[in-house]
């Protein structure tokens, strides 16, 4: 999986799965200290995600003070070629020009290896 380092951050590309559609997101900012994965509710728009009153919304404490996340589970969340399935993601605003991050639940999940010298990432399950 390859990585861009630009503006202090390491961006990459998914393709997230979601009751039978699927998107490639760009600008997904790999961050090891995100405890879990984050979408841009703007970059998933095209799967009809909608929110409900049944909706499970988590508060997380961020650097930049607290956030409310809606909870939803992906069919398959796809790195490179490496596919996680039945993952939960949360839906979220994350940052200007940021379309999510890619937290460490979905890179212990994949057995991630960041390989900076190279710019990749290699997955070792």
């Amino acid at each position: 999986m390859k990585l861009e380092y630009r503006d202090g951050f390491l961006f990459t590309s998914i393709i997230v799965q979601y009751h039978g559609k699927s998107i490639k997101i760009d600008n997904i900012v790999v961050d090891t200290g995100a405890s879990y994965c984050i979408i841009e509710p703007n970059a998933i728009e095209s799967l009809g995600i909608t929110s409900s009153k049944h909706d499970e919304i988590e508060i997380f404490y961020g650097v930049n003070g607290i956030y409310s996340y809606i909870k939803r589970t992906a069919d398959c969340i796809m790195l490179d070629q490496f596919a996680l399935n039945d993952i939960s993601f949360y839906i979220g605003t994350v940052d200007d020009n940021i379309n999510g991050l890619l937290g460490l639940d979905a890179l212990i999940k994949s057995g991630a290896l960041i390989d900076l010298k190279n710019m990749k990432i290699v997955f070792n399950i």
